[in-house]
């Protein structure tokens, strides 16, 4: 049987579907493979209060050694606003990233990657509305709604989160997998057009919108 491990990141005032629109996606592969799926939320404190108050419990604080098969960085408020909860969270990213396999932001949450200096030399894209203030930190952003560049994935606002995590799910099993998460969830976007949403860089498109 195969087994992966889909790790949350969690903070003060992050976008409460950032993180559980993923979730929803992710949690959905037991219910449509043989496949055992451990889902985790790790955080600095064990309650984490998210943007509009949804509580979310933490499974693991963010000392642990065993990295997974994807990390979510979601995004929000709490990942552009300086704090000490996301000093930890980006001090996490720097030591823990090479443990996953894939690196799966929503929204601002590439601010974070940017802090633990993960975007150095690859393309990314964030939310719309802060796309300018990414770029002006030096690094090269288009405005496609997934973009996959190496083993980072960086994905727009909110609901591009589980359009991001739809597209990994292809890579981790396959199209018609995540088509039954789809169509399992009510998602109105089929699995053809998330696809053709997604920017995948290569090593002839690495510095080209």
């Amino acid at each position: 049987m195969k087994r992966i491990k889909i790790d949350f990141l969690g903070f003060s005032l992050v976008e409460e579907l950032d993180i559980v629109g993923p979730f929803e996606v992710f949690g959905k592969i037991v219910d449509v493979t043989d496949c055992h799926c451990e889902l985790a939320i790790l955080a600095p404190t064990e309650v984490v209060v998210c943007k509009h108050g949804l509580r979310v419990l933490r499974t693991h604080p963010l000392d642990q050694k065993e990295g997974g098969t994807v990390l979510v960085v979601p995004g929000g408020k709490g990942a552009r606003e300086p704090s000490e909860e996301r000093s930890e969270v980006v001090n996490f990213l720097r030591t823990a990233h090479a443990g996953y396999t894939l690196i799966l932001s929503v929204c601002t949450g590439t601010f974070l990657l940017h802090e633990a200096g993960m975007l150095t030399n690859r393309v990314c894209t964030t939310h719309s509305q802060f796309q300018e203030e990414l770029r002006q930190k030096g690094h090269t952003v288009v405005p496609h709604r997934v973009v996959h560049d190496g083993n980072v994935i960086t994905s727009t606002g909110v609901t591009s989160g589980i359009d991001a995590s739809l597209y990994v799910v292809t890579l981790l099993f396959s199209n018609s997998v995540a088509e039954k998460i789809v169509q399992r969830i009510e998602y109105p976007i089929p699995m053809n057009q998330i696809l053709d949403a997604v920017h995948i860089i290569s090593a002839d498109n690495r510095r080209t919108p």
